[in-house]
């Protein structure tokens, strides 16, 4: 039997390598960031007027970062804790899941949490709105997916989903905006070409046998396991690392403007102990599939978990400037089908809400 990772039944598409120019690994500048400002955390507090932050009883700094524990796309973020990275930065991180956007906007926005980790696609458009917190580093790329079922005739080419009908959670949510956007970009209009249906996530794999659609799109591990468990049958049509979209991040990190006024080193800290912690899940997502098995909500094996982390992209975790690129590139994308208004300008919203935290008491790129 092959190993879940060399199936080529569920990960079909070999996407295409990132651009020219793509950046990759961060962690020198955040170390650089990171010595610089040290020490600067009760300062920086008095300076805002804000309070400092709790401590453990040891002088540990608290912060509370909320999370989807049934994704393995964040097992870099819970390993850090796991293996003393967040300690050995002075952080003691608690973890909180959130279940919906709703509730994970307005966590953060209004200080229940310090720091939220979710998808790019998430955080967009409620920022064109205005929400209290900023974007302050990415985590990875791919762990969306959209297959179809052979049955119906669905293949890899993605002009076979034409005529047929996708299935999502949510009529306006990041998977309707992401394969729309690639789709269209794929020369499949996702207005008139296809036909989109809503069911709640865990009824999407039902419907889909019953053929009352033909394709579904959802995140992982949802989607892998469900081709694991299709016999062959489903088959990748796209995934978020798709052309053009390769080499893009599509998780972040989002802190609250409260904790950015109070403990600036404190964001950068767990930003630098994130980027550790995706480095070793890029070299040996074994090691960190375990300890998300240890945390996590996922049932599904080890090996199955890994075979998701090796699927995306951790070595991927771009920050300030490079952030403020993919959140512009991002909303350029959505203005194509109407969910940004129309005389957005995409760089300069970009800048408006990434807070590069590499630079002191700078708030923007």
């Amino acid at each position: 039997m092959s190993h879940p990772s060399d199936d080529r039944s569920v990960d079909d598409i070999v996407e295409p390598p990132p651009e020219a120019g793509v950046r990759w690994g961060r962690r020198a500048v955040v170390l650089g960031a990171l010595a610089a400002v040290a020490g600067g955390t009760v300062l920086a507090a008095r300076h805002s007027g804000a309070r400092p932050l709790p401590r453990t009883a040891d002088g540990l700094r608290i912060v509370r970062l909320s999370l989807p524990v049934n994704a393995p796309c964040v097992a870099p973020l819970i390993l850090a804790e796991q293996i003393g990275l967040y300690r050995d930065r002075g952080l003691k991180v608690e973890f909180t899941n959130w279940t919906d956007t709703p509730t994970l906007l307005e966590a953060v926005a209004t200080g229940k949490v310090d720091l939220g980790a979710g998808m790019i696609m998430q955080f967009i458009k409620p920022l064109e709105q205005g929400f209290n917190l900023k974007l302050v580093a990415g985590t990875h790329g791919g762990c969306m997916r959209m297959v179809g079922s052979r049955r119906a005739g669905v293949t890899d080419d993605i002009a076979s989903v034409r005529g047929k009908t996708i299935g999502i959670a949510d009529a306006t949510g990041f998977a309707y905006n992401t394969f729309a956007l690639l789709l269209k970009s794929n020369g499949v209009d996702p207005l008139r070409d296809v036909t989109w249906r809503v069911y709640p996530a865990p009824l999407l794999e039902a419907a889909l046998l019953k053929n009352d659609i033909q394709a579904y799109a959802d995140s992982d591990p949802l989607m892998y396991l469900a081709q694991r468990r299709s016999g062959g049958d489903l088959v990748e049509i796209l995934s978020n690392l798709s052309a053009p979209w390769q080499g893009r991040v599509c998780c972040v990190v989002a802190a609250s403007n409260m904790l950015l006024r109070r403990d600036r080193p404190a964001v950068l800290a767990l930003a630098d102990a994130m980027v550790q912690a995706s480095e070793i899940c890029a070299a040996d997502p074994m090691q960190v599939a375990r300890a998300f098995a240890q945390y996590g909500a996922v049932k599904a094996p080890v090996e199955d978990i890994a075979a998701v982390l090796r699927m995306q992209t951790h070595h991927m975790h771009p920050l300030g400037h490079d952030l403020a690129a993919e959140v512009a590139f991002y909303a350029a994308q959505l203005k194509t089908i109407g969910v940004m208004s129309p005389d957005l300008d995409p760089q300069r919203f970009a800048r408006g809400i990434v807070d590069d935290v590499t630079k002191g008491e700078a708030a923007h790129v």
